[in-house]
């Protein structure tokens, strides 16, 4: 039996193209979540306004009540909704303000306006979504977003085979972060969409270097699970997060989420990293992103608002500002930075090269290598945040706007020396701003230890010392002539700069606590 659709509106934003390769199943079941609406319109994202009511002491228990206060009568209605119109409700979570809705594909895709097909990118085969969603009237009301339809991956942070390398301990003592901090009693979460790692590989590294091991906790994100793929760019990527965090980190938990590679399963990750009321990770780790180009309004939407429940809970979210330079390996003659990294509520960590002088540095640059190099830039979606409006940002090279600014901060991201880690048995090198990004991970954790208590939201502290950073003033992002230069001061391609390991541990751990 055939249901007509109901009116609909368009879903601002939501608007999707992509190259065709197929017709997907009509009748084939399809899961999609949808994203429950604010009570009340947000402030700007990142202003005075927005990060102050972020940083208001919250617990994961007092969240839980006011969403369930807040939320429960949308999702009562948009429910019954959904089963008059032949849909199946698979899950509901307030908290969250999420909704999981199951059907077949053809009467999804009518209930939405949606049109999908199979789409190949040369290497996987998945679902993607082109037009404009609509969202029937009775519900628009109540919803935020609808993802699910579009399963077009994530890129991960672009780390390549490098030169010569240093063991992750070797890095942190050219930025003077010090090694006999105890972080027993600190947890630190990676978000990982693809791979997996072997236990003997973090033995074998940290025995290597004489570091005591931490206790390492696999979590499932949806079914998700730790597969080793006997070394692919995908456990790379996770043996090196996990043996920075671990190197830095002695006696530390660490939580690896594992997930899928999709905006929906990265929001996923986070919402259930900030909610674990059994770990309770104070710092992630995110290693992963893309252009901003690639995400729908909805999409980066439902990541943002994850991120906000982080700040909420005091966990603090730090995350790779990519390795293909400013245009982010794109053609269109334009510069891109990525998401998440250009989110108000990250710090996001761009990435140096260093020259050095028998154990220390003898002199610091942008990390560009030609094809490779930092990302940073100019946000085209979001403004210029309140900890920005004293630091001097460029206008973006595309058109001259004003918007937030990426980095935040930066360290060690070049092919030699690299990162020495252990993948497979093997010592290997590696490069990259996903290898910067759980340094400043584990330095944070370790101002949370002093500290006693997270600090979530770090970039405001940050930017009230930007003489906790050391400036990096030479070199470029650029790409064909695209992007941006470095300077005194903030540039968009370090950020901040690099740190002073033991002066911001000292400085934050200062801070007063709520």
């Amino acid at each position: 039996m055939s249901r007509a659709r109901p009116q609909a509106i368009e879903l601002a934003g939501s608007a999707r193209g992509a190259p065709e390769a197929g017709e997907i199943d009509p009748d084939a079941p399809l899961a999609v979540t949808l994203y429950f609406r604010r009570r009340t319109p947000a402030p700007p994202p990142g202003s005075a306004e927005d990060l102050e009511r972020l940083m208001r002491p919250m617990t994961r228990h007092a969240l839980d009540r006011q969403r369930a206060r807040t939320h429960a009568r949308a999702a009562a209605r948009i429910a019954a909704f959904a089963r008059a119109h032949g849909i199946a409700v698979r899950d509901i979570d307030l908290t969250g303000r999420r909704m999981v809705l199951e059907a077949p594909a053809r009467l999804l895709m009518t209930m939405f306006g949606a049109t999908v097909r199979l789409y190949h990118d040369g290497t996987l085969t998945f679902r993607a979504r082109t037009g404009v969603l609509h969202i029937p009237r009775e519900i628009a009301p109540w919803t935020r977003a609808v993802v699910g339809f579009d399963q077009r991956p994530l890129l991960r942070g672009a780390a390549g085979d490098a030169g010569g390398s240093l063991w992750p301990t070797q890095v942190a003592s050219l930025y003077g972060i010090p090694l006999d901090r105890d972080a027993s009693r600190q947890c630190v979460g990676i978000i990982a969409m693809g791979g997996g790692y072997q236990t003997s590989d973090l033995a074998d590294a940290l025995a290597r270097i004489g570091r005591r091991p931490p206790t390492v906790i696999d979590q499932s994100v949806g079914g998700v699970t730790n597969q080793f793929g006997g070394g692919s760019r995908d456990d790379e990527e996770i043996a090196l997060d996990l043996q920075v965090l671990a190197s830095l980190l002695p006696g530390a938990r660490i939580v690896v989420y594992f997930t899928g590679n999709t905006a929906e399963t990265l929001a996923n990750a986070i919402d259930q990293a900030v909610r674990d009321d059994v770990n309770r990770p104070q710092v992630l780790s995110i290693s992963w992103g893309s252009p901003e180009f690639y995400w729908t309004a909805p999409r980066r939407e439902v990541v943002s608002a994850a991120l906000c429940d982080a700040a909420r809970l005091r966990v603090s979210v730090v995350t790779a500002a990519g390795d293909q330079l400013a245009t982010s390996g794109m053609t269109d003659r334009k510069a891109h930075v990525w998401f998440p990294a250009s989110s108000p509520y990250v710090l996001g960590c761009g990435g140096t090269a260093v020259t050095l002088a028998g154990s220390a540095v003898g002199g610091e640059t942008v990390w560009n290598e030609g094809a490779i190099g930092t990302g940073g830039g100019i946000s085209d979606n979001y403004p210029v945040p309140d900890f920005q409006l004293g630091v001097a940002l460029p206008l973006s090279v595309n058109d001259g706007h004003k918007g937030r600014g990426v980095p935040d901060v930066a360290a060690l991201a070049a092919k030699s020396p690299g990162y020495r880690i252990v993948v497979g048995g093997a010592e290997m090198a590696k490069d990259g701003t996903s290898a910067a990004t759980p340094l400043w991970a584990a330095l944070i954790a370790m101002a949370n230890a002093e500290r006693g208590a997270p600090l979530g939201l770090v970039a405001p502290h940050l930017y009230g010392a930007p003489t906790l950073m050391r400036p990096i003033i030479t070199g470029d992002n650029r790409q064909n002539g695209i992007g941006y230069a470095a300077g005194a001061g903030w540039n968009a391609c370090t950020g901040l700069g690099v740190p002073r390991g033991a002066e911001i541990i000292a400085a934050l751990a200062a801070i007063p606590m709520a």
